[in-house]
């Protein structure tokens, strides 16, 4: 049933790493970045999610977000999935920025890098203003928790991640497709 599952959203990923000029590593530094804690499941659909949303120029840029949501997520007693989950979502709706007022300094500051006024900006650019602000607010964050320390929980988290890739695996081994 997994491996039904992952099929579309592998396709997917694939395809849209692929179009977004990304590496065939993508997945593996996603992995990395999380620590193990995400199952290939719920990694691809939130990669997915963030590459359909165009928040990441880079594969580099979204693997330190995965693991910036990540650490933000442990300090609140939550996991890996809920994090990057929340952190896509906002980021890809540019919500907590706007609901701070914070947005307009980002396109001000965006546009004088790009040598352009605030109304020259493309709907593109604005969201890339909008990201880079948002990145550096995580990180602010996340320098203040200290050195990543994985949990137990996160221990028992990975073991699980093992054992649902597992059963992707054999899923797709004794598919008849």
């Amino acid at each position: 049933e997994l491996a039904t599952k992952v099929e579309g959203l592998r396709r997917g990923f694939d395809n849209l790493t692929r179009s977004a000029g990304f590496s065939a590593q993508t997945f593996s530094k996603l992995q990395k970045a999380t620590d193990g804690t995400m199952s290939s499941f719920d990694l691809m659909k939130q990669a997915n999610n963030a590459m359909l949303l165009g928040i990441f120029d880079s594969e580099d840029a979204m693997a330190k977000m995965f693991d910036t949501a990540q650490r933000l997520a442990q300090a609140l007693g939550k996991d890996a999935a809920f994090g990057v989950e929340s952190l896509v979502t906002g980021m890809g709706r540019q919500s907590k920025l706007r609901n701070h007022g914070k947005a307009e300094d980002a396109y001000k500051q965006y546009a004088a890098e790009l040598d352009k006024s605030v109304s020259e900006l493309t709907d593109q650019e604005r969201k890339q203003a909008f990201v880079n602000e948002a990145m550096k607010e995580a990180n602010k964050l996340v320098k203040s928790l200290g050195e990543e320390q994985l949990t137990t929980a996160d221990a028992i988290k990975q073991m699980k991640t093992a054992s649902s890739d597992t059963a992707i695996i054999i899923g797709t081994l004794l598919s008849p497709f």
